[in-house]
């Protein structure tokens, strides 16, 4: 029995000196605890994304070597919100998320730190950025999102086209009305060859031409459904169909071939989308000449913007690491990285207006500096708590049966309605 205590005795011993050494438990070190861990996911799976996440990763390194950022990439769409949902539901979210049109959707579940208080105790001066980058960020008057990039719909063209038509190129005061007498001219189905790319497909090119218009899917408050009203809105749409169908100058889904880009490949004069396809068009268009535009303007000119935004989760347990990150992500040294992509649009309004962003040195796009020209008139999205959602999906797919299927607007539209509407007085109560 005496050994036995003995034993007993000498293992407690060395349990309890065990414990007391740091250098015990593997996790913790004293690199570790001097260095604070921030957590970053993202979305892009493409090397422009990537390079430029891990380049600016690196010029903070430099400044802030007590902050260790990891950087994570995960799929977009869905998928992404999806992931996002999960971990703050756990309490065990990423600390700074890049959040698009859904920022106002995590915004109202009360997860996602306001950051005004922390802008105004730095004294960051939001005068620098584009007006309308910050405006898709703020909620309810509070700040919940840091942007580094933005963009607006904008109009590329294949000036060979042009050219073995006689017609001169498209500028910025170019209306709707011009784009159906350039693309009745060029338009040859037969041959596999349109006057312009599909509109309506996604939330974006709806809304840049019910807009443009003066329709909307919302009001203006966000509140009513006017897809079907006022008469600007229905009106659109008829616009859509009418090119679509009636004078064949843009393709339905089943006039492209499949995988086939009709862009690249020139059979359309004109593309009204957003500028990934201006670095997607400069590695890949070898056989014609191209350049850009800003997108046609109906009866005002009007295009949502593309960008996204820095937010710092409500449930993180390193906030102040997190605001430098976000503070460093969206400041000049990241903006500089970004602008010679020569892409997206830096936020910083100095950055973008400079020759680091607009001196392409001697490659197409001639016309660039339409990116910033086209940021005059565009406005951020339409969002709400459910944009991310069924809104979306429900107009999407009412703009499908009734543009690229042609189906009767009088049949589809008051589906559409019933739905959204639905969704809408859900939100009230």
């Amino acid at each position: 029995m005496k050994r036995l205590y003995l034993l007993f005795m000498l293992i407690f011993l060395m349990l309890i000196a065990v414990g007391c050494n740091g250098n015990a438990d593997p996790s913790s070190s004293e690199t570790d605890s001097d260095t604070t861990k921030v957590t970053f996911s993202y979305w892009g799976g493409g090397d422009f994304d990537k390079k430029r996440m891990e380049a600016i990763n690196e010029e903070f390194k430099k400044v802030h070597p007590e902050i260790e950022v990891e950087l994570v990439n995960l799929p977009d769409g869905e998928e992404y919100s999806q992931k996002q949902t999960v971990m703050m539901s756990a309490k065990t979210p990423y600390d700074v998320i890049q959040f698009a049109e859904e920022s106002y959707q995590f915004a109202s579940r009360g997860v996602l730190e306001d950051l005004t208080p922390y802008i105004e105790e730095d004294g960051l001066d939001l005068d620098q950025f584009y007006p309308v980058a910050i405006d898709a960020y703020t909620h309810d008057g509070k700040v919940y999102g840091l942007p580094l990039r933005v963009g607006s719909v904008i109009m590329l063209y294949n000036k060979d086209l042009f050219d073995q038509h006689d017609l001169e190129y498209p500028n910025e005061n170019w209306t709707w009305d011009d784009v159906v007498k350039a693309g009745e001219k060029i338009a040859n189905p037969e041959e596999g060859i349109f006057g312009m790319n599909p509109i309506g497909g996604w939330w974006a090119s709806t809304s840049q031409t019910l807009q443009s218009f003066g329709g909307g899917v919302l009001n203006e408050e966000k509140d009513a459904f006017h897809l079907d009203s006022p008469p600007e809105s229905r009106k659109a749409i008829e616009f859509m169909k009418e090119v679509t169908w009636d004078k064949d100058i843009a393709p339905s889904s089943t006039q492209i071939p499949e995988g086939i880009d009709l862009w690249t490949s020139g059979k359309i004069a004109m593309m009204i989308d957003g500028p990934w396809h201006i670095l997607s068009s400069q590695a890949n268009i070898k056989e014609f000449d191209w350049d850009m535009t800003t997108a046609p303007a109906g009866s005002q000119d009007a295009t949502p913007i593309f960008s996204n935004a820095f937010h710092m989760a409500k449930d993180s347990k390193v906030k102040d690491a997190a605001w430098e990150v976000i503070k460093f992500w969206t400041g000049e040294e990241a903006q500089k990285i970004l602008a010679q992509e020569h892409g997206d649009t830096p936020t910083n309004k100095e950055i973008a207006e400079s020759d680091l962003y607009l001196d392409l040195g001697g490659k197409a796009p001639e016309n660039f500096e339409m990116m910033l020209t086209s940021l005059e008139g565009a406005y951020p999205p339409q969002v709400t708590s459910e944009w991310g959602g069924e809104i979306n999906r429900i107009v999407q797919e009412g703009m499908s049966k009734m543009v690229d299927l042609d189906q009767p607007i009088e049949e589809v539209m008051p589906g559409v309605k019933s739905e959204v509407e639905a969704l809408l007085q859900k939100l009230k109560d």
